[in-house]
C-alpha cells in the first residue's frame, strides 16, 4: 500500500483575518500534530528514489508525451481532482511531476534533471533546500508550485525584488498555462484593484516586501471592524482585502528574507505634523561633529556608540541659541546619537544615494535602491540636511510586521537558496523544518586563483585593471564584484582611463539590469557589479567563452558575510562550466574598520609595513574570525527579537507611505 501524505485543503471560503482574531483551522492544527507524516513521503531518501524511478518510467512509456495540448490540460485537471482529496500517494506525486516535466519540455526543449526533481519533492514537503548556482531553482520551484496549484491551493512564490519576480513569472507562465493554471506577477506600482486581480490567480510571483505591505494595508483597513462586519465586508470583491488566502509559499533566496532581514520589521507609516525643525537638526549635527571623543560610550559588538548621559547637559550649554526641542532631554540625546551615527556610519553612494532631491537608501544585502524605506528617529532628517535637501516630516507608525511573523501564517512554508549551509541550524530551530542540500547535476568546476592584500584601494584597483586586461585577452568574460555604488564608479573610471569597454550594474542602472546580465557571459565582456548581481543572476556563457576558461570573478571588497561572498563567486561555474575567481582587499577600505575594528586595522597597517607577505594570511584569518563573531552576535540578536516582540521597536525599520 502506498504511503500517504497530507497537503493543505483548498482555501475557498477561508479568509485572512486581522492577527488578533485569527482562528486556527482544524486542518492547520493537523499539520503540526503529525510533522513526521507530513514530511515522510518526500524527505526520506528511499521515498524520493521510488518517486524518481516512477517519473523515469512514465517518461519511457511516452503516454504523457503523446497527449496533445488539450489532453495534457485535461490530464492535469484529473490529477488535480485526486489531489483535492487531500491525501497524496507516491504514484500521484510521480504523475504530477511527469506532467510538469512534459510541460517544461514543450516550452523549453529540455527536461528536469534528477537533482531538480528531488529538490522539487523536498520543497513540496515544506523543507529548505540548498541548490548550487545555475541548477535551475526557478524551474525547480514549478514542481511544488504546480502540485499545490492543481490541488486548489493558493500559491505564492516570493523573491527579493520585482525584477526577479517578473522574470521568473514570465519564464514559468507557459508551463503553468499548459497545466490549466493561471500565473501572475505582482508589481510594486500596481493599484489596489490591479493587485486584487493578481492575487486571484492560483499562482502569484511577488517580492517579499510588496507581499507583506499588502497584508499590512489590509490589516489597517479592517482592524476597526467587528468580526461580523469584517466577514460581510469581505464578500464584496471591491471592498474585501487585497490578500485573502495564505496556503503555500515558496521563498526564493530564503536566507536573505528569513535571516538577513529577520530583525527588520516592515512598518506602514503616515505623516505626522510635529516635524523636527531644521534649526534643531542643524544644531545637533554641528554639536555631534564638534563633540570630543570622550563623550561617547565604547562601541558595542556591532560597532554602535551612544552618548554618556552625564555629558548631555555640558554639550547643550555650548549652544548659543538652542532650539525649543532641546528642552526635551530624551529627544535631544536621541538626535545627538543619531547625528553621530550618520557621521560615522552613513556614506553617500555606499549606504544611500541622492535621486530627484530625495535620499534613497541602498539595501546592504541586495545592493538595490529602496525608495520606500526611510530611517527612523531623526536619522533620515539628519542625512537630508547634510545633503542640502528639504527635511521631510516625521512619520507615525500605524502597522508593522516581521517576515517571520508573516510567513508563519501560511499552512506550509518552503524555501531555497544557494547559501543555506551557514544558517541551517537557525532555520531548523525557528521553523522546525530540515535544511537539505541537493547535489549539483554536474560537478562544480570553480577554483580560487589568487588572493591579494594591498595597502591602498588605488593599488588594488590598478592590480584589478591589469588582471582584467590579461583575462580579456584570453577571450574570458570578467565579473568585478564590489559592495558599493561609489567603488563601482571608481573601478568604472579606471577602466575608462584604460579605454576598456565595460558595463556597470549598480543601484543607478536598474532598468538596464536584464540587458547587462544577458551580455555578461560574452567574449571578453567586462561587468562591474554590486551585490545586485549576487542573487538570482544567471550569467550564461557562449561556447567560445566556455572553451576559453569560463567566467572569472574578481571580488574587490571585504564583504560582511561569507554567504555574500559565496553568492558573488557563485555566479561562475554553473552546470559544470569552468570558472575561477580572485579575492583582493585593501587596508584602507572604508568598511574595513567597521568589520574588524580600528585597532586591528592599525595593527595590520604596522604589520604590513614590516612584513607584507606575513600580513596577508593574518588579515584573511582575522576577517574570517570577525565575520563568524558578527554573525553569532546577529544570530543571538535575531533570536531575542523573535522571543520578545517589544524589542522590535528598537530596530531600524522599513517604511512605506500610504
Amino acid at each position: 500500500m502506498d504511503q500517504v501524505h497530507d497537503i493543505p485543503l483548498p482555501s475557498s471560503g477561508r479568509f485572512l483575518r486581522p492577527p488578533e482574531r485569527i482562528e486556527v483551522p482544524h486542518s492547520k492544527r493537523g499539520w503540526y500534530v503529525r510533522p513526521r507524516l507530513r514530511r515522510g513521503l518526500f524527505v526520506t531518501r528511499y521515498n524520493r528514489r521510488v518517486i524518481l524511478k516512477a517519473v523515469h518510467a512514465l517518461r519511457s512509456q511516452k503516454r504523457i508525451a503523446a497527449l496533445d495540448a488539450e489532453q495534457l490540460k485535461q490530464e492535469a485537471a484529473d490529477v488535480g481532482r485526486d489531489l483535492r482529496k487531500g491525501r497524496l500517494a507516491r504514484a500521484l506525486v510521480a504523475q504530477t511531476i511527469a506532467l510538469v516535466d512534459e510541460a517544461v519540455f514543450r516550452t523549453n526543449g529540455f527536461r528536469f534533471h534528477d537533482s531538480q526533481i528531488q529538490a522539487g519533492m523536498l520543497l513540496g514537503a515544506g523543507c529548505f533546500v540548498e541548490m548550487a548556482t545555475g541548477e535551475g531553482k526557478t524551474l525547480t520551484a514549478a514542481i511544488p508550485v504546480a502540485l499545490h496549484g492543481l490541488a486548489g491551493c493558493s500559491v505564492h512564490v516570493v523573491t527579493v525584488n520585482d525584477y526577479l519576480a517578473k522574470r521568473d513569472a514570465c519564464e514559468t507562465q507557459p508551463i503553468y498555462a499548459m497545466l490549466g493554471l493561471e500565473c501572475a506577477a505582482l508589481e510594486h506600482d500596481m493599484s489596489a484593484s490591479e493587485k486584487r486581480a493578481v492575487y486571484q490567480a492560483e499562482i502569484v510571483y511577488c517580492a517579499n516586501k510588496d507581499l507583506v505591505f499588502d497584508y499590512l494595508k489590509d490589516r489597517v483597513g479592517f482592524d476597526e471592524l467587528s468580526p461580523l462586519a469584517y466577514r460581510v465586508q469581505m464578500h464584496g470583491s471591491d471592498q474585501g482585502p487585497i490578500l485573502s488566502n495564505l496556503d503555500f509559499v515558496v521563498i526564493d533566496e530564503a536566507d536573505s528574507i528569513l535571516i538577513d532581514e529577520a530583525n527588520i520589521p516592515l512598518i506602514l507609516t503616515e505623516p505626522r505634523d510635529d516635524a523636527l525643525s531644521e534649526v534643531f537638526v542643524r544644531q545637533a549635527v554641528e554639536l555631534a561633529a564638534s563633540a570630543p571623543s570622550d563623550v561617547w560610550e565604547l562601541a558595542d559588538k556591532l560597532g554602535y556608540r551612544t552618548l554618556k548621559p552625564e555629558r548631555l547637559r555640558s554639550l547643550m550649554d555650548t549652544l548659543p541659541d538652542p532650539a525649543p526641542e532641546w528642552a526635551s532631554l530624551a529627544v535631544a540625546e536621541e538626535l545627538l546619537v543619531q547625528a553621530h551615527t550618520a557621521q560615522e556610519r552613513y556614506v553617500r553612494d555606499v549606504h544611500y544615494m541622492v535621486e530627484d532631491t530625495k535620499v534613497v537608501l541602498i539595501d546592504p544585502q541586495t545592493g538595490r535602491p529602496t525608495p520606500d524605506r526611510t530611517l527612523p528617529w531623526g536619522l533620515q532628517q539628519i542625512i537630508e540636511l547634510r545633503e542640502g535637501l528639504e527635511i521631510s516630516k516625521s512619520r507615525r507608525v500605524i502597522a508593522k510586521q516581521s517576515f517571520q511573523g508573516y510567513f508563519g501564517k501560511y499552512h506550509k512554508v518552503a524555501g531555497m537558496s544557494g547559501t543555506l549551509k551557514e544558517v541551517g541550524g537557525e532555520l531548523r530551530r525557528i521553523y522546525k523544518m530540515p535544511v537539505i542540500p541537493v547535489a549539483p547535476n554536474r560537478p562544480v568546476i570553480r577554483f580560487l586563483d589568487q588572493t591579494w592584500l594591498f595597502a591602498t584601494s588605488d593599488q588594488k584597483i590598478d592590480w584589478a585593471i591589469s588582471r582584467i586586461t590579461e583575462l580579456t585577452k584570453q577571450s574570458r568574460p570578467v565579473l568585478i564584484g564590489v559592495t558599493s555604488v561609489l567603488l563601482s564608479e571608481q573601478v568604472s573610471a579606471a577602466l575608462d582611463r584604460r579605454a576598456l569597454p565595460h558595463d556597470v550594474l549598480n543601484a543607478r542602472y536598474l532598468e538596464q539590469e536584464a540587458d547587462i546580465v544577458a551580455r555578461a557571459g560574452g567574449v571578453g565582456r567586462i561587468t562591474v557589479v554590486t551585490n545586485m548581481a549576487g542573487r538570482g543572476t544567471d550569467i550564461k556563457l557562449t561556447a567560445q567563452t566556455r572553451t576559453a576558461g569560463g567566467l572569472h570573478v574578481i571580488i574587490l571588497d571585504a564583504l560582511e558575510t561569507s554567504r555574500l561572498e559565496r553568492q558573488l563567486f557563485g555566479r561562475a561555474g554553473r552546470q559544470g562550466d569552468p570558472s575561477s575567481y580572485d579575492v583582493a582587499y585593501a587596508l584602507d577600505e572604508p568598511e574595513l574598520s567597521r568589520l574588524i575594528g580600528k585597532n586591528l586595522v592599525s595593527l595590520l597597517w604596522y604589520s604590513y609595513a614590516v612584513a607584507p607577505r606575513l600580513t596577508k594570511p593574518l588579515y584573511f584569518r582575522i576577517v574570517a574570525l570577525r565575520r563568524a563573531k558578527l554573525e553569532k552576535v546577529r544570530r543571538i540578536r535575531r533570536i531575542k527579537v523573535l522571543k520578545n516582540k517589544e524589542k522590535r521597536d528598537d530596530l531600524m525599520a522599513f517604511t512605506r507611505r500610504i
